[in-house]
């Protein structure tokens, strides 16, 4: 799981499930925000705007269709900085330490 901030002023573009570089944006892997998650149902790319901070204005993305039609975004490279989340651990029925 990937966060994804603005490198002008810091603010959250959104979460991602995905890891290492960050090239290509599929909106399908979004988690939040939830705005963003929901432009997977947009029939194509020129019904997607382009990816900005919501913040400063900066440009983070430009739409794109890749294989098979998956709908993303194309990250314009020094934009953006990506960290690794951390997921919460939880106790799974499956394991035999408690």
């Amino acid at each position: 799981m990937l966060e994804i901030q603005c490198t002008q002023c810091k603010a959250f573009i959104a979460r991602y499930r995905g890891s290492g570089e960050l090239v290509w944006l599929y909106l399908d892997r979004v988690v939040k925000p939830a705005s963003l998650a929901k432009l997977k149902s947009a029939a194509n790319k020129a019904d997607l705007p382009i990816l900005i901070c919501h913040e400063c204005g900066r440009r983070i993305g430009t739409p794109a269709v890749r294989e098979e039609g998956r709908l993303a975004y194309r990250m314009s490279k020094g934009s953006f900085k990506r960290k690794g989340v951390v997921k919460a651990m939880t106790t799974s029925p499956h394991t035999s330490w408690k």
